[in-house]
């Protein structure tokens, strides 16, 4: 993912000292809980963009919000930092250059699966294994469910997409079927 030039400054810079404090991975889920939460409500997301509302109004909410959550310290002055800098509505592109960025640093990558219904550990397992001598990297997968799919498997990794869909694959016999033959 492409991150902007402030979303990959506050992520590095949060990063840095959650690596200092051996946190980075404790951080990164506390970010991804902050992030769900405006995410999944019209109310914060307009809080963090309405210029109705004063700094010290968005940094009352946020604490709370922050306190309700049980945050660490770090994340919490995080959170405070770029609500008082006006940077809460990058909240998500923050949080995304955090975890491109420690999963680099880990020699991770993510690769977003998309399937009609939730893998069972095992297929995870392999489907994992051969990301993993495909990439070179060790692979975290993150399941997505979608039944217009119909069954297969689409896989994002490193800004490629393997379609094994049967969607896909239908589209590709129309697509055949109607051509003329040659």
């Amino acid at each position: 993912m492409k991150s902007s030039t402030i979303a990959l400054r506050y992520s590095q810079a949060v990063l840095a000292l959650a690596t200092d404090r051996k946190q980075h991975e404790q951080i990164g889920r506390e970010l991804d809980r902050v992030a769900a939460v405006f995410a999944g409500s019209d109310e914060l997301r307009a809080l963090s963009r309405n210029p109705k509302f004063s700094v010290a109004d968005r940094k009352a909410i946020v604490s709370e919000l922050l306190k309700r959550l049980m945050v660490s310290p770090i994340t919490r002055n995080f959170v405070m930092l770029i609500t008082e800098k006006g940077r809460l509505q990058h909240i998500a592109e923050i949080v995304a250059a955090y975890h491109d960025q420690a999963d680099a640093q880990a020699g991770r990558i993510r690769a977003q699966v998309t399937v009609v219904a939730p893998l069972a550990e095992l297929e995870a397992a392999r489907l994992r294994t051969v990301l993993q001598k495909m990439t070179g990297k060790q692979v975290v997968l993150e399941q997505q469910v979608d039944p217009s799919i119909i069954g297969g498997v689409v896989t994002r990794v490193g800004g490629r997409i393997y379609d094994g869909s049967v969607r896909a694959q239908l589209e590709s016999l129309r697509t055949r079927l109607r051509s003329p033959a040659a």
